[in-house]
């Protein structure tokens, strides 16, 4: 069966229109797993420019009517610290998803998983 395709421009778009915002936001380009092209990471840096700031990792997917959808899967809003993508794998409609932070304002380098469904 083939999967809708998502791009990163409508990937990065789908985010930044639904995203918090702080007045200086940035959403990154979108991490595809091997071989596809219908799920993906993104991430959203919200800020405020001098104070504050926090960024939120969604996992984002086109459903078979060709719809985007999301679900948020982690945000940074207690320790504002930046998240980084590692992995993300596919089977079939399970997502297994590896990220993590250097720790920069929390102190504590960290790492996380989470499995979804699609």
């Amino acid at each position: 069966m083939e999967h809708p395709t998502i791009t990163r421009e409508e990937a990065r778009g789908y985010i930044n229109g639904i995203a918090p915002k702080l007045g200086c936001d940035f959403t990154y380009s979108p991490t595809f797993p091997k071989g596809r092209q219908d799920v993906c990471l993104v991430s959203h840096a919200a800020e405020n420019g001098t104070s504050y700031g926090y960024d939120t990792l969604y996992l984002v997917w086109k459903d078979e009517d060709g719809h985007l959808r999301n679900r948020e899967l982690a945000n940074t809003r207690n320790s504002k610290d930046y998240i980084s993508s590692q992995s993300i794998e596919v089977e079939g409609d399970a997502v297994t998803v590896k990220f993590g932070s250097g720790g920069a304002y929390s102190g504590s380098p960290w790492e996380r998983s989470c499995s979804s469904k699609l």
